[in-house]
């Protein structure tokens, strides 16, 4: 395929230069910790510390800017533009959503923690031209609410998300998911094989990694205890943590103003916190149990991956995803991390057309 050819199916930027195979994986350092979508050691640390005192791949690359592909001074970036929001009741919880756009469903799965509003960097905005995008806030996250007295698991969050796009008339749907979000929507094309018509994964959690915490989520889920731990580790981890964390999660790029801003104003909650903390402690037995089965997808899939990430890594993930599933693609952005709906919004686009792609298509 040409370099043309790429620019019109997934109108590009022209820094994109070159493509690649698959075998030319290059990232094989493994990662030396985690940040915000993998493990929660920064802010584990501060917890317990507070409770102690209470197939067919190819790959595309690209040149490496100081903001991604999307320049600073774009609008994409200053979130002048934001979607209709919406909510819905679900087994009595309201689960918060935005929605844009016309045509063939598409649905986008934040990652852990996060929003909505992730996607509102110039995802949607982007890909509702052409598609009728919805974006929701999974349990504890955003203004969604979380079960009282239930785990939320990747098994659990997978039911609700197939009963709210039932509510909504959502019919095979594209699951579009980042990080902890791609695992969900991976849960979900395993246990309803026959409702989704296809995935775009970004930055994959697909495989456990080291293993979570027992003494981390004793400590959250004794009530008081638990209270004082989070409202400690808000204050421990605070702005100067968060702005570190998500300095390693957007690397090579740097972190967008706005993004700072949001991220301050909606991931410190004590709901948001420990819905964080849970969902990062419970994620590893479900993809244990998922990572069997992989192989068993037989709709499309396009897996994209930033060889920097330093949160989930590429090669323990994104890699042996694409290797697992035999009718997966994989994108590879040059000199990218792990923020793709931010700094790569153009490369969902790209997936999503691509997915549409006669070449494709026959390898269903």
């Amino acid at each position: 395929m040409t370099l043309q050819e790429w620019k019109e199916i997934g109108q590009l930027s022209p820094s994109v230069v070159n493509m690649s195979s698959v075998g030319r994986r290059q990232n094989r350092r493994r990662e030396q910790d985690s940040g915000i979508s993998r493990t929660a050691r920064i802010i584990v640390s501060a917890l317990i510390l507070a409770a102690s005192i209470g197939g067919d791949g190819f790959a595309f690359v690209a040149k490496k800017s100081d903001g991604g592909h999307v320049p600073k001074e774009s609008p994409f970036y200053r979130r002048e533009w934001k979607a209709a929001e919406r909510l819905v009741t679900v087994e009595s919880l309201r689960v918060h959503y935005i929605e844009s756009g016309t045509g063939r469903p598409v649905v986008m799965i934040h990652g852990n923690a996060g929003t909505v509003e992730d996607f509102e960097f110039g995802a949607v905005q982007l890909i509702s031209r052409e598609y009728r995008v919805f974006a929701i806030d999974r349990p504890g996250h955003g203004t969604s609410d979380r079960p009282a007295g239930k785990t939320a698991t990747v098994e659990y969050q997978t039911e609700l998300l197939h009963r709210t796009l039932s509510a909504l008339g959502i019919v095979q749907p594209v699951l579009v998911g980042h990080s902890w979000g791609a695992a969900l929507a991976l849960a979900y094309a395993l246990k309803y094989p026959q409702e989704v018509s296809a995935i775009v994964l970004l930055a994959p959690a697909a495989y456990p990694d080291d293993g979570g915490n027992s003494l981390l989520h004793a400590t959250i889920r004794t009530p008081v205890i638990g209270d004082l731990g989070l409202l400690l580790g808000k204050w421990i981890m605070g702005r100067r943590m968060l702005k570190r964390v998500l300095a390693r999660a957007f690397f090579p790029q740097s972190v967008p103003v706005d993004y700072f801003k949001l991220a301050s104003s909606s991931w410190l909650g004590q709901k948001q916190l420990k819905a964080y903390l849970e969902d990062e402690w419970a994620l590893n037995d479900s993809l244990k149990k998922m990572s069997k089965r992989y192989s068993d997808l037989n709709i499309p899939v396009v897996i994209v991956t930033g060889d920097n990430d330093k949160i989930v890594s590429p090669k323990e993930n994104a890699y042996r995803l694409q290797a697992a599933i035999p009718q997966s693609r994989l994108i590879e952005l040059k000199e990218t991390g792990h923020e793709i709906p931010q700094t790569h919004p153009e490369s969902i686009y790209a997936a999503l057309t691509l997915i549409s792609r006669p070449s494709v298509s026959k390898l269903n």
